[in-house]
């Protein structure tokens, strides 16, 4: 069954003043997101601001010897990209959608117009920046630290929050692709939750059967984000 889509299923929009999100609001357009497309690529300007309710997008850095490799994840909690907030324009970074989905896409200039107008606007999305610097953080921290079948459960955890249902398309090769790790390396730590009963997956669709045995596998770094986006932006 298609799902409804409204402004506040994302998160920081949610989290904007009444008067913010309707100044916004005449300008935000639903967009569908297909999984595998550019958004953006490295450098460049983008046209729009993406505001994902069920879809995901990641961010990588492309290496010289054609390798890339992902630096963060992004979902319902915030929007692409913080460059726009912070004034730069511009990352070294591609952008790529990851699962299929919508998204609330405005001008890049519009909305550059009622941040530079807007002291509460601008605000709360240089609060929402700090929040995705941590997770970017923390994402390095996890990579350096912790199993691949954490960094797994942390992963799916992240797309879940971002989904509307319990499922989502997504390949083993995606998922290894965005840990920066081997195909059969990921079949492994997929096969562990798989046999735990903690996931499904069919014909490359994943359905989390139990989110708290995920939460429970699962290292630190995911309440470290969480418990920073609430503190900063009060997201349940």
């Amino acid at each position: 069954m298609p799902h409804e889509h409204f402004l506040k299923q994302n998160r920081l929009l949610s989290a904007l003043s009444t008067e913010n999100l309707a100044a916004l609001k005449p300008h935000l357009e639903l967009a569908l997101l297909e999984s595998g497309s550019i958004l953006v690529e490295s450098d460049a300007y983008p046209d729009n601001v993406y505001f994902p309710i069920d879809s995901s997008i990641s961010l990588y850095y492309g290496m010289k010897n054609g390798e890339s490799s992902e630096i963060a994840l992004i979902g319902n909690e915030g929007m692409f990209s913080i460059a726009h907030i912070m004034g730069g324009e511009t990352m070294p970074y591609f952008a790529s959608v990851e699962t299929t989905g919508h998204a609330f896409k405005i001008n890049r200039k519009v909305l550059k117009k009622e941040i530079d107008s807007t002291d509460s606007l601008r605000q709360t999305l240089l609060l929402y920046s700090q929040a995705a610097l941590t997770q970017m953080a923390q994402s390095a921290v996890c990579g350096r630290n912790h199993t691949l079948y954490q960094q797994l459960c942390l992963h799916l955890l992240m797309l879940h929050d971002n989904s509307l249902a319990n499922n989502f398309v997504l390949t083993h090769k995606a998922l290894a692709h965005m840990l920066g790790v081997r195909r059969e390396g990921m079949t492994s730590a997929a096969k562990k939750l798989l046999d735990n009963g903690i996931i499904d997956y069919k014909r490359s669709t994943i359905k989390v059967v139990s989110r708290a045995g995920l939460e429970s596998q699962c290292c630190e770094c995911y309440e470290v984000v969480r418990k920073e986006f609430q503190r900063l932006l009060g997201y349940s």
